[in-house]
């Protein structure tokens, strides 16, 4: 080996851990005796809010479009748990106790890059999400549920949908899904099955304002 690293020593190329494997490797920090302050510590090292958008980096999740890095075999090929990971973490710490149901777009399937913040603020602003760029439905958007600290809820089949199953994995540009839009589960009722998702609709009596918890905008 010539001095360097021995085999055992190096890090594997595959993490061949399960996904809620990995998402507990962030609950363990809740056996700590200064829960407050920690959680704090590690929201604030993840996300920063402005405007009241949650604006998250993630470095995997920075591409060329013109690619899909996220199929294929060997070390090059960019593993989407890392991305989804982050995110569990975010949504996890907060908004924690409640129940959300949680809606990840592609924001260039409507906007241009340049009028991606205008589009973010008026989600924010209105509580509406676009359904497509072509179709109308029953429902007023497609989501999952997330319980944060459940932890098979993960929002690794958003990446998985998109990103490396057909027809999306076959998409060129190949867009992220770059806004996420958080929602009280108690305002929605599900009204058809999607794929992995559900269409939900607003319940009579709950505002459509009122009831988004917070959009998320990645890069």
């Amino acid at each position: 080996m010539g001095g360097g690293e021995r085999a055992h020593e190096k890090e594997p190329l595959i993490d061949s851990r399960y996904e809620n494997e990995l998402f507990a490797d962030h609950e363990r920090i809740d056996n700590a005796k200064d829960i407050d302050s920690q959680l704090a510590q590690l929201r604030d090292t993840l996300s920063e809010d402005r405007d009241g958008i949650i604006h998250l980096y993630i470095p995997a999740y920075d591409y060329d479009f013109g690619v899909n890095p996220f199929v294929g075999m060997g070390p090059r090929v960019v593993r989407t748990y890392a991305i989804s990971r982050h995110l569990d973490v975010v949504f996890l710490h907060r908004f924690m106790y409640q129940d959300i149901l949680v809606c990840g777009l592609r924001s260039r399937e409507f906007v241009e890059e340049r009028n991606r913040a205008d589009y973010v603020k008026h989600i924010a602003r209105t509580g509406g999400v676009p359904l497509s760029t072509d179709s109308v439905s029953a429902y007023d958007f497609a989501a999952a549920c997330f319980t944060p600290f459940v932890a098979s809820h993960t929002t690794a089949a958003f990446f998985t949908l998109y990103h490396k199953q057909l027809p999306g994995a076959a998409e060129r540009p190949q867009y992220p899904i770059d806004v996420w839009v958080i929602y009280d589960a108690h305002a929605y009722e599900p009204v058809e099955s999607v794929d992995f998702r559900r269409g939900y609709r607003l319940r009579s009596g709950y505002d459509r304002r009122a009831s988004l918890l917070g959009v998320a905008q990645i890069n």
